[in-house]
């Protein structure tokens, strides 16, 4: 295929991510089925980048990058979140998911990595993050501001929430002082959130304070870092701070999409 006709392609498929009529609670997928958007209504956006398991012959094994492991059950998750969700609102958040392989397509990586030029994997990585545009583009224009949640799985011994919101573990350590400053406000993924939450929490409370997402993590029974008990990881323990989908689609840079890895 010439690379004209591609380009071509990928521009029809922006177009019709943009311009199609969503309906809530009905998924749309893209080309080959290899991307998945179940579409909502709530401002809420729930991605998953690696817990596909196809592995199609067009696309070879990626040569490039640095992981390749398959995130557990993420799918399922997502789905009994989106169910649970639905249940008890009777409105629907937006779903994105990758259903290739890891080993094919790592959708949480810049596109060079991602996709390692192989132009299928390619137009599958844009529709993901076409699709969690669209999402993002419906959320602001209804509820002006919203949450995206790019959801995944660990294998770290201690068993508990890892939430990434683009501060290292280190950072999570600074004082509230530190935390509250412009220079680690804008380091932030929930940087929107900081200025326009209704109870005008500052940012290390919305990172460990009684009202954080860790916290409620905890008091459900979920042990979570950071939250009021443990506001940062300790030295030496493993933690993922988040990465290529919270600082695109969060609120670091832009926009009122803040946005949280768990």
């Amino acid at each position: 295929m010439k690379k004209s006709t591609i380009v071509t392609i990928l521009f029809l498929i922006q177009c019709i991510a943009f311009a199609q009529p969503y309906v809530p609670g009905v998924s749309y997928f893209g080309r080959a089925n290899y991307i998945e958007y179940m579409a909502g209504n709530l401002p809420l956006i729930i991605t998953v980048p690696h817990g596909g398991g196809l592995t199609p012959g067009e696309i070879p094994d990626r040569t490039c990058g640095d992981e390749t492991v398959t995130d557990s059950y993420t799918i399922e998750l997502a789905r009994s979140i989106q169910e649970e969700i639905t249940e008890v609102t009777g409105c629907f958040p937006h779903v994105i998911i990758c259903h290739l392989k890891r080993t094919k397509l790592d959708a949480n990586r810049d596109l060079d990595i991602a996709a390692c030029v192989n132009e299928f994997a390619e137009t599958a990585w844009k529709e993901f993050h076409l699709f969690i545009d669209s999402a993002k583009e419906s959320v602001e224009k209804k509820s002006g501001k919203g949450l995206l949640i790019d959801l995944h799985g660990h294998g770290h011994a201690i068993q508990r929430l890892e939430l990434g919101y683009l501060l290292t573990a280190a950072q999570l350590a600074y004082s509230d002082a530190v935390l509250n400053t412009p220079a680690c406000i804008n380091l932030s993924s929930i940087r929107n959130l900081i200025g326009t939450n209704v109870n005008g929490l500052q940012h290390s409370e919305l990172l460990h304070g009684a009202f954080s997402l860790g916290t409620m993590f905890e008091a459900k029974g979920y042990p979570a870092v950071p939250g009021i008990d443990e506001p940062h990881p300790y030295s030496g323990e493993p933690y993922f701070s988040g990465g290529y989908n919270t600082e695109r689609h969060g609120s670091m840079k832009e926009g009122t999409i803040d946005a949280i890895q768990i």
